[in-house]
This record gives structure tokens, sequence and C-alpha cells, in this order.
């Protein structure tokens, strides 16, 4: 990450290295982007009749309802258990991602220039 540091210390440097530095980074932005949106995330309900799975982008994938909340829960009472469950599971999938983000942000290659802008993104919530 010579170009990098280079232009992070405001000397000159070969443009070229550094754009193919910076591309290597996005990749494997990429690549760990990629990689939790592959995940399956399981949430479920406080009273734990329902358990939804999500993708890592958040997608619903499906839904176990326990048979005796189908007798003993009504319509109501149901509705508010699967949102539950996929509240509960797309908030894990959100977590994960926030310390996949942090740990990018944490690690970043020597005198990375981008570092404290990333770092800043991540903070404003």
């Amino acid at each position: 990450m010579k170009n990098t540091a280079a232009f992070h210390e405001g000397r000159e440097g070969d443009v070229a290295g550094l754009v193919r530095e910076v591309q290597g980074r996005v990749g494997a932005l990429a690549d760990l982007l990629h990689g939790l949106n592959e995940e399956v995330v399981e949430g479920t309900d406080a009273t734990g009749a329902v358990v939804a799975r999500v993708s890592g982008a958040g997608l619903l994938l499906g839904l176990t309802i326990d048979p005796r909340a189908m007798r003993d829960l009504d319509h109501v009472a149901m509705s508010a258990a699967i949102q539950g469950a996929i509240g509960a599971a797309r908030s894990e999938t959100g977590e994960r991602l926030a310390r996949a983000m942090e740990e990018f942000a944490e690690s970043p290659a020597p005198g990375d220039p981008l570092a404290p802008y990333v770092q800043a993104l991540l903070r404003e919530e």
C-alpha cells in the first residue's frame, strides 16, 4: 500500500498504483458484503412460537410456526408474533453488518486515506 501511504502523506506517487490499491480495497469490501448477503439468519418472536429465516440482505426466506401457536393465537397475536420473529432476524442481520463494517474500518490498509471517512460514516446512525 505504498501508493496509498504516499497519497496520505501528501507525497507524489504512482496514480495508477493508487487506483489499483483502492480498487483492491473496494473489492475486499464487495466480497465482504457478498458473503454477508449469502448468510441465512434466524430470529424468534418473544414467545418462541415463530422462527423467521432471512437472507443477509433481510429478505424473508421462510417461517416456521409452532402448531400450538396456530391453535392458541388469534390472528392479531399471530401477526405480532410473525412480525416479531422477522424483526428479530433482520435486527441480527443489521448487527452482523455493523460488526463486519466496524472490523473492516478498524483494519484499514496502512496509511489508508479513506479510513477516517469510512469511520465517520459508520458513526453516523
